[in-house]
């Protein structure tokens, strides 16, 4: 991994919002291009820090938006994997070591964790405290859903002279992911109020406050990530963290069920296919690989839940709604996601925001003893989306419930699931056969373990990772 990170470390192609990943979508990759960004690969081009920030942005959005959010919400039956890859890899959990190359590889190289650091190097070296800020929570977003996916990974050493870089157990990953956490507030924090936008950063245009609030929740995530290992203190500190999160509601119900709250960190897209266009959108316009799962619909329906309709478009032919099953059979006239609301080309995919937040202090306060105050949360959420509120006393089952339709295509909704096993889920697996249980992981990708010998092979890694030890069946 060293040799093609110093590689990729010197090239970076800067100016637009867009940056070249991958092949098209006909080749069931995930992309985004631009000018600038396909030219000659033997032509450095030096970059300076905003020019990495806006790619490593873009490079975050195809990490949360691409294959692996797609393996999340079929492993959380939100979706079913229908037919080819998708119904191999979500619903038959048939993937191989050679299946995530593209994955695992974008996390280090290009505009991963080695362009990262190069550009908080910039940051210091200039005393550009927002740059720096909005540098490391957009690492420790990346390197956290890294280690929530892998568990022990490469990070202290990854970029290093290290030729083989050791895995860091994913319980140290954590801990460091929240020192860069902590640093990126103090950062954050230093800056004036009135500083001017700035026009590299496609998420918040350079706005300090919402940076800091965003970098607060995804403490809090990472912290509720390791509660059933660490236990009290874990929900303690991310309460304190929510406590001071996400906070802009959303200005109607369209906003809240369609997680456009005004501070939420979402992603940046335009209208052009093969270019600019939420890569969600452009897999599932182009293949009739993914349908709604019958459990969620079911789940919607018990609730007579209004993001029913946000989220799907009725069945082929019919006004009503109807899912594929755990197995990814019955798609053919299965109901798929909503074009209209859900997955429009320019649509903002939300992954870090005000409704995760309320959440997660919805969780927080019932571990640390407070019903009332968990309840409160729960129907800040759901009066936020149209639904009559809960009287109480509130459960874990509903808090979590809650949660997973909320966070609808978020790679979160598989790191919940695997902590709190809710809703009750009946795995898929190969042969119309019932798994033991939902994947916990996916195995570490086929290049790095060629390279790195302190990568095991398949059949000696852990079926599931340290902060989540319990299967749910």
């Amino acid at each position: 991994m060293r040799i093609l990170t110093n590689r990729i470390s010197r090239r970076l192609a800067g100016g637009v919002a867009v940056l070249a990943l991958a092949a098209g979508t006909g080749a069931c990759r995930d992309f985004l291009s631009g000018p600038g960004l396909t030219d000659n690969p033997n032509a450095p081009i030096e970059a300076g820090g905003g020019q990495i920030l806006v790619a490593s942005q873009v490079s975050l959005f195809n990490q949360q938006e691409g294959q692996l959010a797609r393996l999340a919400s079929m492993f959380t039956q939100q979706l079913s994997g229908t037919n080819n890859q998708q119904a191999d890899y979500g619903s038959r959990y048939f993937i191989t070591e050679q299946d995530v190359n593209t994955f695992w590889n974008q996390n280090f190289t290009g505009a991963g964790l080695a362009n990262l650091r190069n550009a908080q190097a910039q940051a210091r070296a200039t005393n550009d405290q927002r740059l720096l800020g909005m540098l490391l929570v957009v690492e420790a977003l990346r390197i956290g859903t890294a280690t929530s996916i892998w568990g022990d990974i490469p990070y202290s050493e990854a970029i290093t002279d290290a030729t083989t870089p050791r895995l860091d157990p994913q319980q140290q990953v954590y801990a460091a992911l929240q020192a860069r956490l902590d640093t990126a507030i103090t950062a954050l924090r230093s800056v004036p109020a009135t500083a001017p936008a700035f026009p590299q950063d496609v998420i918040y245009q350079g706005n300090a406050a919402r940076w800091l609030r965003a970098a607060q929740t995804l403490k809090a995530r990472l912290h509720l990530h390791t509660f059933e290992r660490l236990g009290a203190p874990a929900a303690q500190a991310a309460l304190a963290a929510a406590q001071q999160g996400i906070n802009e509601a959303p200005t109607n119900a369209n906003q809240a069920m369609d997680g456009q709250a005004p501070g939420n960190l979402r992603s940046v897209h335009g209208t052009t296919v093969n270019v600019d266009a939420n890569i969600w959108a452009q897999f599932l316009r182009a293949r009739t690989d993914m349908t709604a799962n019958q459990q969620f619909i079911d789940l919607l329906q018990r609730r007579s839940d209004p993001r029913l309709q946000r989220y799907f478009q009725p069945a082929t032919g019919q006004t009503t709604f109807r899912g594929a099953d755990q197995f990814g059979r019955n798609g053919a006239t299965a109901s798929v996601v909503n074009e209209t609301t859900r997955i429009p080309l320019d649509f903002r995919q939300p992954i870090v925001t005000w409704e995760e937040n309320e959440l997660i202090l919805a969780e927080a306060k019932f571990r640390t003893g407070d019903l009332p105050g968990a309840l409160q949360n729960v129907n800040n959420v759901r009066t936020a989306i149209g639904l009559p509120a809960l009287t109480g006393p509130i459960t874990l089952q509903q808090i979590a419930e809650e949660k997973y339709i909320a966070m609808f295509q978020n790679i979160e909704a598989w790191n919940d699931y695997k902590r709190l096993c809710f809703p009750s889920l009946t795995p898929g697996g190969q042969n119309f056969t019932s798994a033991r249980e939902i994947p916990g992981r996916i195995v570490y990708a086929f290049s790095e373990r060629n390279a790195n010998p302190n990568i095991p092979a398949p059949s000696a890694q852990p079926a599931r990772n340290w902060n989540d030890p319990n299967a749910c069946q």
